[in-house]
C-alpha cells in the first residue's frame, strides 16, 4: 500500500524535507507542488495534504476539487496565523521554524489511519457479504436507524436501500407491529439481556401480511450498534392459533368451552367468585326421539339464550361444556343476584317453546351453584348439580356436608391399602409396548404403577392416585416406579418412560434423587420422565428448569395428554422437550368425531414443526391406528396391540398385523 503526501510550496520551503525523509517513511510518494495547475490534474489521488500558511490562498482553490477530505497539516508563524484557516480545530497544526522529525511522525500516524480504515471496510465488506448470504433477513442499528440490511430483509420490506428503510419507518422503533405476545422495542431491557430464545415480534411484509418471527439480538460494543437476526416462524404460530381455536371453542355453539375456563384461571385472566353449571333435563330422550340434528339445533338456542341472558352484565361469562351441559361464571361475589339470575334463567327455558321445522319442544334445566372457598367450584358445583338433579330440585346451592362423609370414608379406606402396599412392598410396576408405526417394532416401554391387594387382585391407579396426594405419599410413590423401572430396564434394549408431576419436581430433594439413581442404573440415555403438564402448574420457570436440568443428564421429556383442554402452547414452545402424547380422550374419538381427528391432526403437524416426535394413546383399535398412522404420529400404544403386561418382553406386532 502506497500512500500519497502533497506538499504545496509555492515558497520553496520544503525542498529538504523529500530527501530528509526517504529512508524514515516506508510507501510514502511525498510530492511537492510549486504551481498551482499541476496540483488540480492531480488531486484526486491525494492521502494527505500539508500546507504553508503562505500558500493559504492555494488551499482556499483547491478545497472544491477534492474529491474525499484528506488528512491536512497547518504550518503556521504563531497563533496569530489561525485566524486565516477557517474550522482551524478540525486541522493539525506544526509550527514554524518546522520540526522535520514531527512531521513525519505525523504522516505516520496519519498512514496509520489509512491503513486501519481500509482494513476495517474491507472486514465490513466482507461481513456484509457473509451477512447477505444467510437466508434470514437480518438488519443492522443504531441508536434511531436502520445502517445496514441484507436483501432477505429488504425483499420482506419491499424496499431496496437503507434510505428507503428509514423513510418508510422513520425509526427503528416503527418497524415492528402491536400484537399479543410480541414485543416492539428493540431497546428494551428484555431483549437487550434475555437469553430467551422464544421472543418474537410482527411484522408486515411486503403483501402487507403479518408475519412472526423470532427474534435474536447481537450487540456490538465497538461501535455501539446491533445486527438483527429474523426467523420466520409464521407457520408456527398459525398453527398453535388453530389448535386454540380447536381446543378451546366448542365446535357447535362457537362459544368457549371447558379448555377455555380452565386456560383463564392457569393464566390468572379470570377470578372465579360464583360458578354455576347448568344441564339439558332428559337430552338423551330430545336426542332419540327427534335425531341428533334437532338436538344440535336445540343445543345452539339454548347456548344463544343463555349468552342474551347474561349480555348485560360484563362480569358473567359462558362457557359451553360437554354434551348438554353450560357454565356461567361471576367475577364479582354477589350471591343473592346471581342466584336470582340463574333462577330467572331455568324459568325463561321453562317457558320457552324451541322450533325445528315443524318440531315443537319444551324442555327444562337444572342447575349446581357453588361459592365454595374452600373446594374447587367446578367439582362443587357438579355435585351441587347432580344432587339437585337425583333429588329433582331445579337448582341446589353447594353446602359442605354435601360430599364430606362419603370422600371421608373412601380416604380412610385406601390410604389403608396404600400404606399397607408400602409396608409389603406391593407396589409393583407394569409395562405397556409402544409401537413404531413404520415397523412395528416395540421401541418403548411405558412403566405404569400398580397396587398388588392383599388376596393378589392387581388393583389400577384409578383408586389409590388421589389418595397418594392427598395423604402426602404421591412422590414416595413416584419413586417407588423410578427404581423399579431402572433397576427392570437396566439390561433390556428398549426405551422406556416413567410419570412424573409437577407435585414430584416441585418437591425438595426430588431431583437429587433422581441424579442419585442415574448413577446406581446405566439408564440415562433411554430414560424418558413423562411430564402432565395440567391446572396444578404454577411456576412454569421451576418446571423449565427441571426439564433442562433432566435433558442435561442426558434423559429425554415427554409432555402427557397432550390436547387434554389444559396445555399451553406458548410454555410449550419454550420447553426443550422430545415427545407429545396425544391425549386418549382425542385417539378414541377420532375415528368417530370430527372435532377430535381435526385436533390430534393439528397437533401432530405442530409437533413435526417443532421436530418432536408423537405419542398415540389409547389405540383401541385396527381402525384407529389407521388413522393416526396416516396423520403422521410416529408411536401407537393401546389395547390393539398390548394391555400392561408384568414383563416386558415384547418385541414387535408384524405377525398380528400381518394375520388380520
Amino acid at each position: 500500500m502506497h500512500y500519497d503526501v502533497y506538499i504545496i510550496d509555492n515558497l520553496v520551503k520544503f525542498n529538504d524535507f523529500k530527501e530528509y525523509s526517504k529512508d524514515k517513511i516506508k510507501n510514502v510518494n511525498i510530492s511537492l507542488f510549486f504551481h498551482f495547475q499541476d496540483l488540480i490534474e492531480q488531486i484526486e489521488f491525494v492521502d494527505i495534504l500539508i500546507v504553508h500558511i503562505d500558500s493559504m490562498e492555494y488551499f482556499n482553490i483547491i478545497e472544491k476539487y477534492l474529491k474525499t477530505e484528506p488528512y491536512t497539516i497547518f504550518i503556521i508563524n504563531d497563533n496569530s496565523d489561525l485566524k486565516n484557516i477557517p474550522n482551524s480545530k478540525k486541522y493539525d497544526i506544526l509550527y514554524n521554524p518546522l520540526d522535520f522529525d514531527k512531521l513525519i511522525y505525523k504522516i505516520k500516524h496519519y498512514t496509520d489511519n489509512i491503513n486501519n480504515h481500509l482494513q476495517l471496510k474491507k472486514e465490513e465488506d466482507f461481513s456484509n457479504s457473509i451477512i447477505n448470504n444467510i437466508n434470514y433477513p437480518i438488519f443492522s442499528i443504531d441508536a434511531e436507524q436502520i445502517i445496514f440490511a441484507n436483501d432477505h430483509f429488504y425483499e420482506l420490506t419491499n424496499c431496496y436501500s437503507t434510505e428507503e428503510l428509514n423513510e418508510k419507518y422513520k425509526s427503528h422503533k416503527n418497524i415492528f407491529e402491536k400484537e399479543e405476545g410480541c414485543i416492539t422495542n428493540l431497546n428494551n431491557e428484555l431483549l437487550n439481556n434475555s437469553k430467551d430464545k422464544n421472543l418474537k415480534v410482527c411484522l408486515k411484509d411486503a403483501q402487507n401480511k403479518k408475519r412472526f418471527f423470532s427474534i435474536q439480538k447481537i450487540y456490538l460494543s465497538h461501535n455501539d450498534t446491533s445486527i438483527i437476526v429474523l426467523n420466520d416462524i409464521s407457520h408456527e404460530v398459525e398453527h398453535k392459533h388453530e389448535l386454540y381455536k380447536l381446543l378451546y371453542t366448542d365446535n357447535l355453539t362457537k362459544f368457549p368451552n371447558r379448555a377455555k375456563l380452565i386456560e383463564d384461571l392457569q393464566n390468572h385472566t379470570i377470578n372465579l367468585k360464583a360458578v354455576a353449571l347448568l344441564n339439558i333435563n332428559s337430552f338423551k330422550e330430545v336426542n332419540d326421539f327427534f335425531g341428533h340434528k334437532v338436538g344440535d339445533s336445540i343445543l345452539i338456542d339454548v347456548a344463544k339464550l343463555l349468552s342474551n341472558s347474561i349480555k348485560n352484565y360484563d362480569y358473567l361469562k359462558l362457557y359451553k361444556f360437554p354434551s348438554d351441559n353450560y357454565c356461567i361464571v361471576s367475577t364479582i361475589y354477589s350471591k343473592d343476584d346471581f342466584i336470582e339470575l340463574i333462577k330467572k334463567i331455568i324459568e325463561t327455558i321453562y317457558k320457552k317453546v324451541f322450533t325445528f321445522e315443524h318440531y315443537e319442544i319444551d324442555i327444562r334445566m337444572t342447575a349446581g351453584i357453588s361459592f365454595s372457598d374452600k373446594n374447587n367450584k367446578l367439582i362443587t358445583a357438579d355435585i351441587a348439580l347432580q344432587t339437585a338433579k337425583k333429588d329433582h330440585k331445579d337448582y341446589l346451592i353447594f353446602y359442605d356436608e354435601l360430599d364430606k362423609f362419603q370422600e371421608y370414608e373412601n380416604n380412610m379406606f385406601w390410604t389403608k391399602k396404600l400404606k399397607s402396599a408400602f409396608i409389603n412392598d406391593n407396589i409393583e410396576v407394569y409395562f405397556q409396548p409402544l409401537v413404531n408405526n413404520q415397523t412395528l417394532n416395540v421401541d418403548k416401554y411405558e412403566c405404569l404403577v400398580r397396587l398388588i391387594d392383599e388376596d393378589g387382585k392387581v388393583v389400577a391407579p384409578f383408586f389409590f392416585l388421589d389418595i397418594s396426594k392427598k395423604s402426602n405419599q404421591y412422590t414416595k410413590l413416584t419413586k417407588i416406579v423410578i427404581e423399579k423401572s431402572f433397576k427392570k430396564f437396566e439390561k433390556l434394549p428398549f426405551e422406556f418412560s416413567v410419570n412424573i408431576s409437577y407435585e414430584d419436581i416441585e418437591n425438595t430433594g426430588f431431583l437429587d434423587f433422581i441424579k442419585e439413581m442415574l448413577k446406581k442404573y446405566n439408564v440415562k440415555n433411554r430414560v424418558v420422565f413423562e411430564i402432565l403438564e395440567d391446572e396444578n402448574i404454577k411456576n412454569y420457570n421451576l418446571l423449565t428448569s427441571f426439564i433442562d436440568e433432566i435433558k442435561t443428564l442426558g434423559c429425554k421429556v415427554a409432555i402427557d395428554d397432550f390436547g387434554s383442554g389444559y396445555s399451553n402452547f406458548e410454555h410449550l414452545l419454550k420447553m426443550n422437550v422430545d415427545y407429545l402424547k396425544i391425549d386418549s380422550s382425542l385417539i378414541k374419538n377420532i375415528a368417530k368425531n370430527e372435532n377430535s381427528y381435526k385436533i390430534a391432526k393439528t397437533i401432530i403437524e405442530f409437533a413435526k414443526n417443532l421436530n418432536l416426535k408423537t405419542i398415540a394413546e389409547y389405540v383401541e383399535n385396527e381402525e384407529i391406528f389407521n388413522i393416526i398412522k396416516e396423520l403422521g404420529a410416529t408411536y401407537s400404544q393401546g389395547y390393539y396391540f398390548s394391555a400392561p403386561i408384568s414383563e416386558p418382553n415384547i418385541y414387535e406386532f408384524k405377525k398380528k398385523i400381518n394375520n388380520e
